[in-house]
C-alpha cells in the first residue's frame, strides 16, 4: 500500500487561525475593512442582524480538495464593493457586478489561505459561485468555522474538505 493512498482528509478546525489570518489580510489590505471576532455564543444573534446574504463558494483541488464558503451580509458586500473600487459609499452596484466582487473576495481569501498553508503544493481554484441566500435563512452557525464582523457587519466563513 503506497503512502499516497493513506492521505488524510483535513479537519477544518485545524485551519481556524490561518483562515482568520487570510481573511484579515484580504479584508484589511484590499478592502480597507476591519475584522473583529465574534464569540461562538453570540454568532447566531450576530448573523440574524443581516437583512440578506450573498454567499461565494470557491472549490479548490490539489494536495487535498474542498470548498470555502464566505457569506457576507448584503449591505456589507455593497460597502466592500465601493471600498475596493474607490467609489462613493452610497453607490449601489447591479447584481452582476456585486456578485463578481463577492466572488473575487472569496477567491482572494481562499487563495491567500492556501498560499499561506501549502506554499509548495499546487492547487486549482474553480471560478467562484455566488448566490443570494433567502433573508429568512442566514448562514448556519453550527456549520461555521469563523463568524466575524467586517466594519461592524456580519460575515461567516465555512471550510469543508472532500474525502481523501
Amino acid at each position: 500500500m503506497s503512502s499516497a493512498n493513506l492521505r488524510r482528509t483535513p479537519d477544518a478546525t485545524e485551519y481556524h487561525d490561518s483562515v482568520r489570518e487570510a481573511l484579515v489580510e484580504v479584508a484589511e489590505n484590499s478592502f480597507f475593512a476591519f475584522v473583529d471576532p465574534v464569540e461562538p455564543e453570540a454568532a447566531g444573534e450576530v448573523l440574524s442582524m443581516a437583512p440578506g446574504w450573498l454567499q461565494a463558494t470557491v472549490v479548490f483541488e490539489g494536495a487535498f480538495g474542498g470548498a470555502m464558503q464566505i457569506a457576507l451580509a448584503e449591505p456589507l458586500a455593497v460597502e466592500l464593493f465601493a471600498s475596493f473600487l474607490g467609489l462613493d459609499p452610497g453607490e449601489v452596484p447591479d447584481d452582476a457586478r456585486l456578485f463578481d466582487l463577492v466572488g473575487e473576495f472569496g477567491n482572494m481569501v481562499c487563495g491567500s489561505w492556501l498560499t499561506r498553508n501549502c506554499q509548495r503544493r499546487r492547487f486549482d481554484l474553480r471560478h467562484p459561485e455566488v448566490v443570494r441566500l433567502t433573508s429568512d435563512a442566514p448562514p448556519r452557525t453550527e456549520a461555521a468555522l469563523l463568524v466575524v464582523t467586517l466594519n461592524g457587519q456580519p460575515a461567516c466563513l465555512r471550510l469543508t474538505f472532500s474525502e481523501a
